[in-house]
């Protein structure tokens, strides 16, 4: 996403500008109302500061929107763009909390909150996707007050998930995996130097974020009560456009790999998604002012030699993983389960018992006192489908030797040095259920 120049960000076209003309007059709806009808304040004040004092918001939540869109700001008050929902839960379960804490849910607070939920107050922040860039990815007013209907893709959605799913819907992760072919094992295929990856075929066919995503998700409909997101009721399926009962029907059932075993066992992202970034250790921190940071990947293994030939060091980040490992899936919970299917793609996330240890004088270990107690490698569904890939090219790779490449089969060994010395035993331990120690039988 290109940055929102600096003198539009808040720059209120005030409709005589001809091509502006009607975005603060009779062209939209939300025009007829005051400027205090959605920013509170005082429209009488004669200075900046006591204009903007008392009730005034720079980003209106939905207590702004909810005398028109009542059903919509209910419903998206309790869903994952307004909340942090399942974070608590997932650290829960490792046992944060437990220990010092008042201490860890401030640190937890923030840390998190900074991006993980729309507005510090917790109020919905319907402008961050109908009016503005949100806040963490720069802010800015996307055509002065008009407000999008249907937000953008660039400018909203991926200004926020970016990291993961827009350079991979994009398919703008090839340079991170040239970095990474340094620390790769030598039977890897994605060492290979012709491999490269492609954008997302959904992204090549001209989709965009709301034809998978529709509004009624976006706003929380359906949003779960626990730590799993994918428990959303209103989160897309591959079975609505593929498979019975779809146009794509007679060309799905042609395809010999879609076999009834194949379809019950494995999640369609196990043969159609390319590698996906892995993160590694996060670790929080505070300046000396009290500002909180975090840091990712410390022990990136390509670090060293690609800051040694760096003309400026300093400049030189750790890198993620790019990675592609399948396994047990996490959600699955045996054969009766008609939700989950038994194998699904596996994505490492950065979590590690320091998350919220922090440095110096402000150290406190143990506030994650059973990392054990959950996989680090979770269930995943990256944005990096493919039709034919690395994995379908030989049946062996999941039913013979050529597993070892695809499967998670070693926690550590699968990171490719990535997972740092202190934290060997936790991730062995968390992730000994999802593992194989030999190839699926035919």
């Amino acid at each position: 996403m290109v940055p929102v120049p600096a003198p539009k960000k808040f720059w209120i076209f005030d409709g005589s500008i001809e091509q502006y003309a009607g975005v603060l007059t009779g062209g939209s709806v939300h025009m007829g109302k005051s400027c205090t009808d959605c920013h509170g304040g005082d429209d009488t004040a004669n200075t900046r500061a006591a204009a903007h004092a008392g009730d005034f918001s720079a980003i209106p939540g939905s207590t702004a929107c909810d005398s028109c869109h009542a059903a919509i700001a209910t419903s998206a008050a309790g869903g994952l763009h307004t909340t942090l929902a399942g974070y608590p839960a997932a650290l829960a379960d490792r046992g944060f909390g437990t220990v010092q804490g008042a201490i860890a849910q401030a640190r937890f607070d923030l840390q998190c909150t900074k991006c993980h939920i729309a507005n510090a107050a917790g109020d919905t922040a319907c402008g961050f996707c109908h009016v503005s860039v949100p806040n963490t990815a720069g802010g800015g007013l996307l055509k002065g007050h008009a407000f999008q209907a249907t937000p953008s893709q660039d400018n909203n959605c991926t200004a926020c998930h970016g990291s993961r799913v827009k350079d991979e819907y994009y398919g703008q992760n090839n340079a991170l995996l040239g970095r990474n072919k340094a620390a790769y094992d030598a039977a890897s295929p994605w060492k290979a130097a012709d491999f490269t990856l492609t954008a997302d075929v959904h992204k090549t066919a001209g989709l965009d974020c709301m034809d998978c995503h529709p509004a009624v998700e976006m706003h929380g409909e359906g949003a779960p009560t626990d730590d799993n997101r994918y428990a959303v009721t209103t989160s897309p399926r591959c079975t609505e456009c593929h498979g019975p009962g779809t146009a794509d029907a007679t060309a799905f059932a042609a395809v010999s790999m879609h076999s009834s075993g194949h379809l019950k066992q494995m999640d369609c992202y196990v043969c159609h998604a390319q590698p996906y970034k892995n993160c590694f250790s996060c670790h929080t921190d505070v300046t000396e002012s009290g500002k909180g940071f975090f840091k990712t990947n410390g022990a990136d293994p390509t670090l060293g030699a690609r800051k040694a030939a760096a003309t400026d060091p300093a400049t030189v980040a750790p890198d993620a993983l790019m990675s592609f490992r399948v396994g047990l899936n996490p959600l699955w919970t045996g054969e009766s389960d008609t939700q989950h299917k038994k194998y699904s793609v596996l994505r490492h996330v950065p979590a590690d018992s320091d998350v919220f240890t922090y440095t110096g004088a402000n150290a406190l270990p143990g506030l994650i006192p059973d990392m054990g107690a959950s996989p680090t490698w979770r269930h995943a569904t990256p944005h990096t489908i493919k039709r034919n890939t690395a994995i379908t090219a030989a049946c062996t790779n999941c039913h013979g030797p050529g597993y070892t490449s695809f499967w998670l089969t070693d926690p550590i060994g699968d990171a490719q040095g990535w997972v740092e010395p202190p934290y060997v035993a936790e991730e062995q331990a968390a992730n000994a259920a999802l593992t194989r120690g030999e190839p699926i039988a035919y």
